[in-house]
């Protein structure tokens, strides 16, 4: 399993997935499916709405297999639970 990098993720647009900056997730794809592109578990994008603003990635569900949960990961890289497909 690839580690992609920790600002993007993937969104649903016309029946497939694509990699999206966490802004273009938030301001173009807002109602779009997002899901890890590491482990596929669905995620949302939290931070602040301002220019100056830090977006970040955040799991609807914690899982201890995705390598982009920072210190909650268990060192073996596994698919989520909940994945989308």
């Amino acid at each position: 399993m690839k580690t992609p990098a920790p600002k993007t993720c993937e969104v649903k647009v016309e029946g497939r997935w694509q990699a999206a900056s966490l802004d273009e997730a938030r301001v173009t794809y807002r109602d779009a499916p997002k899901r890890c592109a590491a482990c596929h578990g669905p995620v949302y994008v939290t931070g602040t709405y301002t220019s100056t603003g830090t977006l970040a990635l955040a799991h609807r569900k914690k899982h201890s297999g995705c390598p982009l949960i920072g210190k909650g990961f268990s060192g073996t890289p596994s698919p989520h639970p909940n994945a989308l497909s």
